[in-house]
Formats: structure tokens, sequence, C-alpha cells
């Protein structure tokens, strides 16, 4: 190949590659996804059932959802719901894991593997809860409030 002073370099095309697209889909899956190495549930299925291919959506606020199919006949697909609280390699990025038969379409009603079952349920339970005490507690003090002050003003009017 010649370089001609002057002449416009052309380079050859390139195509971008994306989940699903072959490939070695399990090291572009690491890549974007650095938080699954830390994890062991994933890298177990992976170990068992390898990635053949691997789609992701994006959920509410930016976080996204990732469909892993097997590259063997081991029956499962995983998915697993990343957020974006941490740093990128941190396996707590990895929030909730679904493993289902490869032919099941996948729900966010289905029970996870992880957390468990009953976390998972509670989960928003519990942030909702946690809510209530706060107004719970300044409603009782604005009322003792009140009935201090109306006390106090039966008390003056005795007087």
């Amino acid at each position: 190949m010649a370089i001609v002073p002057g002449a416009a370099a052309v380079a050859p095309p390139t195509t971008p590659v994306y989940p699903g697209m072959g490939g070695a889909p399990v090291e572009i899956l690491k890549n974007m996804y650095p938080c699954i190495r830390g994890n062991t549930v994933i890298m177990e299925y992976i170990a068992e059932c390898g990635v053949g291919t691997w789609r992701e959506e994006r959920m509410r606020s930016g976080s996204k959802v990732a469909h892993l199919f097997p590259a063997n006949s081991c029956g499962k697909q995983l998915v697993f719901f990343s957020t974006h609280d941490g740093e990128r390699d941190d396996p707590k990025r990895v929030a909730t894991i679904w493993i289902l038969d490869a032919s099941e379409t996948w729900s966010e009603t289905i029970d996870p593997v992880y957390p468990d079952w009953w976390t998972y349920r509670t989960r928003g339970m519990m942030e909702e809860s946690a809510k209530v005490p706060v107004a719970f507690v300044v409603g009782v003090v604005a009322v003792l409030l009140l009935v201090g002050l109306a006390f106090a003003r039966i008390g003056r009017r005795n007087k």
C-alpha cells in the first residue's frame, strides 16, 4: 500500500459490535458490564451454559436489563437488572437476577434467584414504609404542639 501525499485515505469499513451479533459474546458482555465479573450467580451460569447471544433493554431511570441466552443446550436463560449505582465494576450494580427456562418470557413479576424472593417482593414495600414513620412523627409532634397550646390557653383563662 502506497501513501500519496494530499490523497484522501480510505479506512476499511468497520461494523460496530452489538449484543447478539456473534463473535465473542462473553467478552463483549464483560466489557459492557464489568460488574458481572464479581457476581457468582452470573459467572456460574456462564460457566454452565455459556453465552450464545445476549440483548439489553433500557428500563426506568436509565437502568438496563440484560438477557443472556445459552451457547449450549442447557435449557436456561439468565436475565439481570443492572443499576447505575456505584462504580462500573462493582458487583452491587447487579440488583436482581432471574434464571428462566430457555423458552420462557421474562417479566418483573417472576421471582428472581437473586436476591431471594422475600427480599425482592418486600423491597418496594420497605422503601414505602420507611417514608411512613417520618410523616407519622411529624403529625404526632404537630398534634402534641396544638394540644399543648390549647392547654396553655385554658390554664391562662382559669387564673
